[in-house]
């Protein structure tokens, strides 16, 4: 199992107060998806950020859902590697 965590250097543009929300996923729990997929979108310091699989696998979970806020670290999804 991997974890989908935004790229580090995505946050070098965030600034204190600044909030971090997953704007929507377009893959779904069970979903196939491959290395470099979309798979959702966030916003981060008034920008849009693409969220990417890290590898091929089965979407397993989605941590946070959609509207919902998250920060540095945080876990956004769980994929297994097939």
């Amino acid at each position: 199992m991997s974890e989908v965590i935004l790229d580090p250097t995505r946050w070098e543009s965030m600034e204190a107060g600044d909030t971090a929300f997953i704007e929507d996923w377009t893959a779904c729990e069970g979903d196939r998806v491959h290395a470099g997929q979309v798979i959702g979108r966030a916003m981060l310091a008034r920008q849009n950020v693409d969220i990417e699989a890290p590898h091929d696998g089965v979407l397993e979970q989605i941590c946070v859902a959609r509207g919902d806020s998250f920060g540095h670290g945080d876990v956004l999804a769980r994929i297994v590697k097939f």
